[in-house]
Order: C-alpha cells, then sequence, then structure tokens
C-alpha cells in the first residue's frame, strides 16, 4: 500500500514529500501508532499524562479541591457541560460529601444576585469550609454570589412588612466570615438533655424534701403561698424544691475531659414549664410552654457565642441553677472564664457530651430537669 501512495505522487516529488506520503500512510510505521491513540485519553491514560489531559480540558481551577487527577477528569467534564447551573453546584459538592438547598435573593433586594446555601449538616471540619465555598463560586453564574451558607442556625435580618421583629435581627443575617473564603458561615448544633435530679443533687443544693407517703403536705418553711392548699403532694414537694433553688440566673458550665471547667455560659432560659403541643421551648420532639410556679419541669437552655471556646474540645455539659459574677467581673457578662462565678457549685444534671467548639457554630444546649 505505501509502495502505491508514493507511485502517485508526481516524478518531481522530492525527498520530503515521498516521506510525508509513507508517515501518513495507516499501513505503513506510524499506522498502528496511530490506531492506538484512539481513546487513549479516555481509557485509563497514565499518570504521566494527566497533567497535560487537566491543561486540555481546562480544569485546573479544580485541582485544589479534587487532588485526585483521575476523579478530575473523569467527573470535570461533565461539570463542565453543567458549569453556571444548580445542577454544577450539587454535582460539585457532592464530590466532597454535602448536599444544599439553593435560595435566591428575591428581584426586590439591591443584591438580587445573592444565593444562599442550607447545607444537609454542620460541616465536619473547618477545611470543609475552603473546599465548599471555592467549589460554589466556581459553580455558579459568574453574576452570582454566595455570600452565606447556613445549617441549623439561620437567623435574617429584620426587613420592613416581610418579617417577624421578635424572629428577626435588626441590621444583618447571623454568621460570621473566617480568612480565606467570601462565604459567611452560620451553623447552629443542638444538644438535648432530660434530667432527673438525684437526691444528691437535691441535697448538694440544699432544697431536698422527705417524701410523704399516703398524706399531703403541710405547711412548713418553704414559700407554701405559690400552692392552693389542695394541691397534690407530690406535685407541691417537687414545685418547693424547685422553687427554692434560687431566682437565678443560671449557668451553663462546659468541662474537658480532665474535668477541668472550659467556661460558663449563661443561660439565656431558666423557668418552670409545662409540656404542650406546640411549646415555644423544644427538647428533643417534646414542646414546652412557660408555667406557673405550680410545675415539677425546670428549662434551661444556654446557646454559645460564634468561635465561643474555639479551640478547646467539652467533655461534659452541667447547670449551676443560681449564681453571679464574682467581684472584678461585669454583672451583665454572658461568657465567663473558670473561677469567675459565684458560688462555682453544686453543679447538677452533668451529662457527657463531645462537643468541638469553632468559629462558625453556635452550641445550644437546652436541658429539662424534673425534680
Amino acid at each position: 500500500m505505501a509502495h502505491d501512495a508514493a507511485a502517485l505522487l508526481p516524478t518531481s516529488a522530492g525527498v520530503y514529500e515521498r516521506t510525508l506520503a509513507r508517515a501518513t500512510d495507516p499501513t505503513d510505521i506510524l499506522g498502528p501508532s496511530i490506531d492506538a491513540l484512539h481513546g487513549r485519553k479516555l481509557n485509563n491514560p497514565p499518570a504521566s499524562a494527566l497533567p497535560y489531559l487537566v491543561w486540555e480540558y481546562g480544569l485546573g481551577m479544580l485541582s485544589p479541591y479534587l487532588p485526585n487527577l483521575y476523579d478530575l477528569l473523569e467527573e470535570g467534564v461533565d461539570w463542565e457541560r453543567v458549569r453556571g447551573t444548580p445542577a454544577a453546584v450539587h454535582q460539585a459538592l457532592g464530590w466532597i460529601g454535602y448536599s444544599a438547598t439553593l435560595e435566591y435573593a428575591p428581584p426586590r433586594r439591591r443584591w438580587w444576585n445573592h444565593i444562599q446555601l442550607g447545607l444537609d449538616r454542620v460541616r465536619d471540619d473547618e477545611t470543609d469550609l475552603v473546599r465548599i465555598d471555592g467549589l460554589t463560586w466556581l459553580s455558579l453564574p459568574l453574576r452570582s454570589d454566595c455570600w452565606r451558607a447556613h445549617c441549623g442556625y439561620d437567623v435574617r435580618a429584620l426587613e420592613a412588612d416581610e418579617g417577624r421583629a421578635d424572629e428577626t435581627m435588626w441590621d444583618d443575617d447571623s454568621g460570621v466570615v473566617i480568612d480565606g473564603v467570601r462565604t459567611k458561615w452560620s451553623f447552629g448544633r443542638p444538644v438535648y438533655i432530660v434530667h432527673d435530679m438525684a437526691q444528691a443533687e437535691l441535697e448538694a443544693l440544699g432544697v431536698w424534701l422527705e417524701p410523704i407517703e399516703g398524706a399531703d403536705l403541710t405547711w412548713g418553711d418553704f414559700p407554701w403561698g405559690a400552692f392552693p392548699w389542695t394541691a397534690d403532694g407530690a406535685l407541691a414537694r417537687s414545685s418547693s424544691m424547685m422553687q427554692a433553688t434560687g431566682p437565678g440566673p443560671a449557668w451553663a458550665v462546659f468541662k474537658d475531659v480532665a474535668g477541668a471547667v472550659l467556661f460558663y455560659r449563661r443561660c439565656r432560659v431558666r423557668r418552670p414549664v409545662i409540656e404542650t403541643l406546640e411549646g415555644v421551648y423544644r427538647v428533643g420532639a417534646s414542646r414546652f410552654d412557660p408555667a406557673p410556679a405550680a410545675t415539677r419541669y425546670l428549662y434551661v437552655e444556654a446557646l454559645t457565642a460564634f468561635g465561643e471556646g474555639h479551640g478547646s474540645t467539652a467533655a461534659s455539659v452541667g447547670f449551676i441553677l443560681s449564681a453571679t459574677p464574682a467581684a472584678g467581673f461585669k454583672p451583665g457578662l454572658q461568657h465567663l472564664p473558670p473561677g469567675a462565678l459565684e458560688p462555682a457549685g453544686p453543679v447538677i444534671g452533668e451529662t457527657p457530651i463531645n462537643i468541638e467548639f469553632g468559629r462558625t457554630v453556635r452550641e445550644r444546649v437546652a436541658c429539662l430537669l424534673r425534680f
């Protein structure tokens, strides 16, 4: 065949023309090599060729987030076809194990091109935030900005005629911005505790009353005026012990694995409650509403600030039901270091936990104390 191809050349053909005719003959010297190149880029290319293929397909922008070049080539080409659409965002987040809903700002807003992510969970690690941020911005249309992501704690800015004042913030949405990313992050994690007060704890608080079998309680040293004389004896006993714990404020006590106090956080709620179907407070699947003093449930709730305790891990949390900042600390402080509370005990309802405090997460600890 090579001789036939060369025979078609004019008699004036030189060495270059004759060599080129032979080289391009598919059945001659380069033919098998040319055939072998077909599909070579797609069918398990050699590792040495991967950087060149990444450059050829224009996928270098994704390499910081998908360091495995085989995965990058396999997924990146499909991603490029839908880049600039919601499908690209979902695909990119799926590479790192996350999913999210996309919320577009309403057209009436000045920054109508803002997009928020409702993530499926709180980030596994703070380093994931860089990957979520980078992949989302690369996947969105050029006109769009991913300015906020949230999960578990989402409080919006007050917008006149569009929201309730008691469910919003005055001038901004919740969240913080950290170095190295453009997106604002607003995460929250709940810890629910239901604790039956033990006799030892009640004795430590100085409120223990001996149960009276088969008879109602009579007048004594406790504030009986809050209860009707005909009240059930067991309920009156529980309510009396609870009311005698003091007026508060209550504090959540976070401790490390060695039992040392990390910090105190003032509880934003400390009050008797009663279980209802649509209560304002929630502990697990149950809801509770504020109630008169004649109840046996005391609800306490603390909410840490963004970054509070960052760099430390809490192994347990308990509560001090009535204490004030020590001398030298302002009365209204919400966060106190070890040794800054008077009295510093007794700590009740202490429960094992595992909370790694982060800069972008608020930890909500809700506890129902049953007297």
